[in-house]
């Protein structure tokens, strides 16, 4: 089995206010998006950003891949352009992980959790039997379908795709490691609970 990972930060922010895009966002000192990285493990690579401003995310030494589709078109969009990405198609790949790029309390048990005993259908999060659809462990042939789907208007929920595909929940027991950062108040929630420890 070969891994590789993408983050999804290709989302425009706009709810947060400011113009740095969302995962660029400071909590602690350190951009959200290295909070997640932290969660990835080594021999999990490559590590690819799913962003439309390559430049902004400069710092990190990560190679990028943007939406094949105009607009913002979702997580589904992402997930197409990166797994068919030739950097993913010629690497030998066999299994994507995807995570969202504005999720700091993410957790290296999450992601182990995941890529533990991986199959032929979609891993997909589930925390208080709320699943987590950008959290998920994508077998590459599971993308195959993706274009199609994605071609088909109005079709662009992730959960829909994840029933249409087949999934399989993993639970994940303990405090909520899924809170996202999306709005001031997100942030404001996500100081006090890091100061909380």
């Amino acid at each position: 089995m070969k891994l590789a990972a993408m983050l999804l930060a290709g989302g425009r922010g706009s709810r947060m206010g400011g113009d740095v895009p969302k995962p660029l966002v400071e909590l602690a000192g350190r951009p959200l998006l290295a909070h997640v990285l932290q969660a990835v493990p080594a021999e999990v690579d490559p590590v690819i950003l799913n962003t439309f401003d390559s430049e902004a995310y400069g710092a990190f030494g990560l190679p990028s891949v943007a939406d094949r589709r105009p607009g913002f078109a979702g997580p589904l969009a992402g997930i197409e352009a990166v797994g068919l990405s030739p950097c993913l198609q010629h690497a030998g790949v066999t299994h994507l992980l995807v995570l969202p790029g504005d999720t700091p309390f993410l957790t290296r048990r999450v992601v182990e959790a995941l890529i533990g005993s991986p199959g032929p259908r979609i891993r997909v999060a589930r925390h208080r039997d709320q699943l987590q659809p950008t959290v998920a462990l994508w077998p590459m042939a599971a993308l195959q379908g993706l274009s199609a789907f994605l071609d088909a208007p109005r079709r662009h929920a992730i959960r829909a795709y994840l029933d249409e595909a087949g999934h399989e929940p993993v639970d994940i027991e303990g405090d909520d490691p899924f809170f996202n950062v999306n709005t001031p108040a997100d942030l404001a929630e996500a100081e006090r609970r890091w100061s909380a420890g």
